[in-house]
């Protein structure tokens, strides 16, 4: 009975990692495809956000603007080039999502630490970045879950909370059509321009 108990979560996950495959199989061969990246970066031994340290990156904050979108990266990461996002709200904060604090609003110091970092400004009026703002302050506190599929708002993750705030005022930063959302998305976005940007 002991050992029926220790094998059923992973048992389950192994069930719902083949479902969600089978589902999606057509999705899991595009050539960009975020869950085929993962799968291959798992495979070379990157995990996660990869080899976290304080790089003190030095960018310069200077002129950044509410409704900016900060990414950052550390190396081997095992999602692409960025590991995290933050949506810049003023003030030198930041609204972003993970670990223990789900949706949360943090001072901007801590993506001096990134080894690669970009500002993003999005193509839109100050008027829309207001209301995205607004969007993601209503979810604050809401669940963080590392991979938070794109539909729903019960569970977020960095990248889901300021993706489906943007997609809400019809502006749609992913162009990929994948299962989540990278923060390397919102760098690649048409509608997204690079401000300032450090490393590689």
């Amino acid at each position: 009975m002991r050992l029926a108990r220790l094998l059923l979560f992973p048992l389950i996950s192994l069930v719902l990692l083949i479902y969600i495959s089978l589902s999606n199989w057509t999705l899991l061969h595009e050539p960009d495809n975020l869950t085929k990246l993962y799968l291959n970066n798992l495979a070379q031994g990157n995990f996660g956000f990869g080899l976290a340290a304080n790089y003190n990156n030095g960018i310069s904050f200077l002129g950044i603007e509410p409704g900016d979108i900060i990414v950052g990266g550390f190396p081997q990461c095992a999602y692409g080039r960025f590991s995290h996002a933050g949506l810049y709200i003023g003030d030198k904060l930041v609204l972003e999502s993970y670990g223990d604090l789900g949706v949360t609003i943090q001072p901007i110091d801590h993506y001096w630490e990134y080894s690669e970092i970009a500002i993003l400004r999005v193509d839109t009026t100050p008027e829309i970045k207001e209301q995205v703002i607004s969007y993601v302050k209503n979810h604050e506190g809401g669940l963080f879950y590392p991979v938070a599929f794109k539909p729903g708002e019960r569970i977020w993750n960095c990248t889901k909370i300021i993706w489906k705030a943007y997609l809400e005022y019809g502006i749609d930063l992913d162009a990929n059509e994948d299962l989540w959302i990278s923060p390397d998305a919102f760098y690649d976005s048409p509608l997204t321009t690079v401000i300032r940007e450090k490393g590689r």
